[in-house]
């Protein structure tokens, strides 16, 4: 059972100088020491305020006391009015999820809000008036089901709902539909397994009235009655359903999502000018005329890594690794940085972002958008013709890309040898990106030369590090993306398989490069910083691995040695079940904890763990 905090009380729960008839807290601790005493038997609530001794006035406040306690599953009511600690009733509190099926899996609290114990499951039939995520009260059954134990599960805890503490959705959104003479709304969640009973929209209060097949917000009433369905008021007409509006507004309200920003902080956005002012400059390292450029998806709403190439005397390559500097307007205790933290990150969705920060910072003054000049913070370092990393260093710097580039034009640039069928390849649709960049059509052929030789010589670096860092040990668990693109209109116009193919490999081995050399420096400094490193995996899921393999004819050996992972990887590659094989592979490889130990912001995917100084690998 989670321990009670007093904070959690009601303010009148507690005394304070400036209310000195409020409720003396040490009742409270008193009350529950009582629950907790191994001869204690269930009190009703007279019985408890005369085993405390209470007199007239705090016995008047443990009846609300009691009632808050109930409410958040701290103590348990049993038959005839008797209070107890739920775990001596069998009772335990956490959270239930449901699946499709109506039945649901309970999740126990543990010590101090921390997961709980392995979760329980609940037939369909003991959910009770539970809806999913709900905070409920749970007790255990101690039956062993027949079909339980044959299935192997004889040791899997079974629950009924005996309560609900909390609920965790007040709204839900739905299709509206009318069956016979009742109106009602199908929930969009399938886990959500009741219809929801509505009013004749055409009485209510919402414009226009929602009609059959609309897709509708709806408010829950208080749901008390299993064997009736929930009921609930429609508060909001979204659209018809399956239209792209619509659906993204049903993904707004469930995941409680806002594009808008509160006006103190595109206030803030609004008072920076619209580009890098010549003031800005001071202090920072100006490679504005270093052959910079930007390589992202089609559909990138923002681009927020560069990279830069200087051929210096010798032959030796320094490569600029370049991050927007949006510490250079987001302050802290800012209005744009207590918004930033309260949203965490961008949230992208099929077709469209919802961002951190404001439009003019996330796709303006913080976008390294072609022929503009940016903010960044950059890592330099220098390689030479042997490949090798001579120095680095790092500096705030200012920038200028010279092109925006795809994924699909930078490998053509790096495969490719005709201009004109890299010429040939379109700039990404507007509507899809929040910057298209010139098109490769419309530039000399001095321009697309420059552009393929530094790509190529980006590459010539990379090729070398990435097959090093897999001879080292690296996992190579890369999977094809099946992307969905959207028309003008939001609408699903196609599907496309992504490779992860030399051209994101190489954008890649340069931010894991950034990482390590950041990594690298703070180590050497002293410096106490954050790293995430997973522990080894279990031995037993290793185990079911290797079994499963054996069904697909792949032979495997001992699965913690790295070798042997990497080398059943590069089987597995080309296996007709590859993709489902390398998804077990990646499961059993979890361990049941993490370490952390480093985080430096640079990785441009978050999946990719570094290998540390300190021991860390990557994965």
């Amino acid at each position: 059972m989670r321990p009670v905090s007093r904070l959690s009380l009601p303010d009148y729960f507690v005394n304070t100088s400036e209310n000195s008839g409020s409720f003396n807290a040490s009742i409270e601790d008193r009350f529950l020491e009582l629950l907790r005493r191994k001869d204690y038997t269930p009190l009703r609530v007279d019985e408890i305020a005369a085993a405390l001794r209470l007199d007239r006035r705090d016995a008047k406040k443990l009846g609300p006391l009691i009632h808050h306690l109930l409410n958040q599953g701290f103590i348990a009511k049993v038959k005839q009015e008797r209070f107890v600690i739920p775990h001596d009733a069998d009772l335990q509190s956490g959270h239930v999820k449901f699946r499709q099926s109506g039945a649901a899996m309970f999740f126990p609290d543990g010590p101090d809000g921390a997961p709980g114990e392995a979760p329980w499951h609940i037939p369909s039939e003991d959910t009770g008036t539970a809806l999913h995520g709900d905070r409920v009260l749970v007790r255990q059954n101690k039956s062993a089901r027949p079909w339980r134990a044959a299935a192997g599960r004889a040791n899997e805890k079974l629950g009924r709902v005996i309560k609900v503490l909390e609920r965790t959705h007040e709204s839900v959104t739905g299709t509206l539909r009318r069956d016979n003479q009742f109106w009602n709304v199908v929930p969009d969640d399938p886990r959500f397994v009741r219809t929801v009973l509505v009013a004749d929209p055409a009485q209510g209060n919402v414009f226009p009235p929602p009609q059959p097949g609309d897709k509708v917000l709806v408010r829950l009433a208080e749901w008390t009655q299993r064997h009736l369905n929930p009921t609930g008021e429609i508060t909001e007409n979204l659209g018809r359903t399956h239209t792209p509006s619509a659906e993204f507004k049903a993904i707004l309200h469930k995941y409680n999502l806002h594009p808008e920003f509160p006006e103190p902080v595109l206030a803030e956005a609004a008072a920076f000018p619209p580009e890098v002012r010549q003031r800005d400059y001071q202090g920072r390292e100006d490679v504005r005329g270093t052959f910079t450029v930007t390589i992202d998806p089609d559909d990138a709403k923002d681009f927020d890594d560069a990279l830069s190439l200087e051929r210096l005397p010798g032959g030796d390559l320094r490569i600029g690794i370049h991050i927007a500097d949006v510490s250079a307007y987001v302050k802290p205790g800012t209005a744009l940085d207590r918004e930033a933290r309260a949203r965490g990150n961008s949230t992208y969705l099929v077709g469209c972002v919802v961002p951190m920060l404001p439009h003019a910072l996330s796709n303006g003054l913080c976008s390294l958008v072609e022929a503009q000049d940016r903010l960044t913070k950059s890592v330099f370092v220098t390689f030479g013709a042997n490949g090798k990393i001579r120095s680095s260093h790092f500096a705030n710097t200012v920038i200028r890309s010279r092109k925006r580039l795809t994924y699909r034009q930078a490998y053509a640039l790096l495969k490719e040898e005709d201009l004109a069928v890299i010429r040939a390849l379109p700039v990404p649709p507007a509507h899809a990106t929040g910057s298209t960049g010139r098109a490769l059509a419309g530039l000399s052929d001095a321009e697309l030369l420059e552009l393929k030789e530094t790509v190529r010589a980006f590459w010539s670096v990379a090729e070398p590090m990435r097959r090093a860092r897999m001879q080292k040990g690296s996992l190579d668990f890369d999977f094809p993306e099946v992307k969905i693109f959207t028309d003008a209109e939001g609408y699903a116009d196609r599907l496309e398989l992504i490779e992860n193919d030399e051209s994101h490999q190489l954008v890649e081995e340069f931010m894991l490069l950034a990482n390590e050399v950041v990594a690298r420096r703070l180590f050497e400094a002293g410096l106490p910083f954050l790293s995430r490193v997973h522990d080894q995996p279990d031995v037993e899921k290793l185990i079911e691995l290797r079994e499963l393999l054996a069904t697909f004819g792949v032979e495997v050996g001992d699965l913690t040695k790295r070798e042997e992972v990497v080398r059943v990887l590069a089987k597995i590659k080309h296996h007709p079940q590859g993709h489902t094989l390398k998804t077990q592979f990646l499961r059993s490889r979890r361990a049941t904890g993490r370490r952390w130990t480093a985080i430096t912001g640079f990785s441009k995917n978050s999946t990719r763990i570094l290998r540390h100084p300190s021991g860390g690998i990557p994965t």
